[in-house]
């Protein structure tokens, strides 16, 4: 059976008795020995002797009685004061772990812990949702119970990770659940007891499946304005090499060039002799 809390907020162990009863022993003793010496050195060898060892004894139960339980109140009173507090620290956790609990349990986001070996400790509604199972038929089973193969091992390689490097990642998993095939981004965590040992691991997802069509429809948007730059670019380029050899023409049959160039500082690079090519043969 558990011993009563201590007043310090320990629980009251044998050496707190021994110190109540120590200290009631040094009183008795310290009485007797004090008080016999008194007794002999006034009333030895009168009548009074007996009478006052009589009224000696009771005065003795009545004062170390009454020191007794002051000792004993005093230890009582301090296991009361250190229970009361420990009874208000426990509340204070169960409300903790309530709030705790309401929290998960009405987040949009997929809340779940597993011990080492991969088996759901904690599972709440909508990690029940997704995988279309109540948390009683989860408890105690790893994922092979609710994904296919293939996920399950990737999720346990990623749980393995972290509880190996000892420390939170970020993963992004594509499984098949209750809404569909759909891309979660879980943050994953080791699970520590009080003594600080890793018990296992925890975990926070959250459905990124629509994030992740519009960056792709962004990254195909993307993709296609570069071509059409692209595209654009050279139409340019073209036009302004045309538009080059129009204007050597000019100059070669004594006119002035038609277009302004200006902005282009030299010839571009890689054109042959302005007079030959497919307008030069056909002048």
């Amino acid at each position: 059976m558990k011993s009563a809390p201590s007043a310090t907020g320990a629980r009251t162990t044998p050496r707190d008795v021994l110190r109540v009863v120590l200290a009631y022993a040094a009183f008795a003793g310290l009485w007797i020995l004090v008080s016999d010496n008194l007794v002999v050195s006034r009333f030895a060898g009168t009548d009074h002797v007996l009478v006052i060892s009589l009224l000696k004894g009771w005065l003795f139960v009545t004062v170390t009685s009454a020191l007794l339980f002051v000792l004993i109140r005093r230890l009582l009173d301090q296991t009361l004061a250190a229970s009361r507090r420990e009874m208000a620290a426990q509340e204070d956790a169960v409300r903790a772990q309530y709030l705790l609990f309401t929290i998960s349990d009405n987040s949009s986001d997929a809340i779940f812990a597993k011990d080492l070996e991969g088996r759901y400790l904690l599972f709440n509604r909508e990690t029940a949702r997704i995988v279309d199972k109540p948390a009683e038929h989860a408890l105690g089973h790893d994922d092979t119970a609710l994904f296919p193969p293939q996920q399950a091992a990737m999720i346990r390689a990623n749980d393995l990770r972290v509880i190996a490097e000892q420390r939170i990642n970020t993963y992004e998993e594509a499984l098949s659940t209750a809404d569909g095939e759909r891309i979660y981004l879980a943050t994953k965590g080791p699970l520590r007891n009080a003594d600080g040992r890793v018990i296992g691991m925890f975990g926070i997802s959250r459905d990124i499946t629509e994030r992740k069509q519009a960056e792709g429809e962004l990254r195909r948007n993307m993709e296609e304005l570069a071509r059409f730059n692209r595209v654009a670019v050279d139409r340019e380029l073209d036009m302004i090499r045309l538009k080059q050899r129009v204007n050597e023409l000019s100059r070669q049959l004594g006119q002035a060039p038609p277009h302004a160039l200006d902005f282009v500082d030299a010839p571009l690079a890689g054109e042959a002799d302005i007079g030959s090519g497919a307008f030069g043969g056909r002048l």
